[in-house]
């Protein structure tokens, strides 16, 4: 696995929404967002940063429990979705 899980701006726009996720604790990949205080609400929230922050549209399908347990569920589909637009030149 690389050294690097994600871009630095993926954490950048997550961590606001993981009140309990510490300053001096790291996000790793296997982390239970649900633990870190992401609720239903703040989904929704880390769903239109993520959005707004890589220039993608996350359909609501590819959006449930199953995507925002841990950081790296959601980097993976935030990746893919990054990856699709790139192949198709937008």
């Amino acid at each position: 696995m690389d050294t690097e899980v994600w871009p630095q701006q993926f954490e950048d726009i997550l961590r606001p929404f993981l009140p309990y996720l510490y300053d001096d604790q790291s996000l790793t990949p296997d982390l239970d967002l649900r633990d870190l205080g992401l609720d239903s609400l703040a989904a929704v929230g880390v769903m239109v940063a993520l959005e707004e922050g890589f220039g993608i549209t996350i359909p609501d399908e590819a959006f449930d429990d199953a995507t925002v347990s841990t950081p790296a569920s959601l980097w993976t589909t935030v990746r893919k979705l990054v990856e699709t637009r790139a192949e198709h030149g937008e």
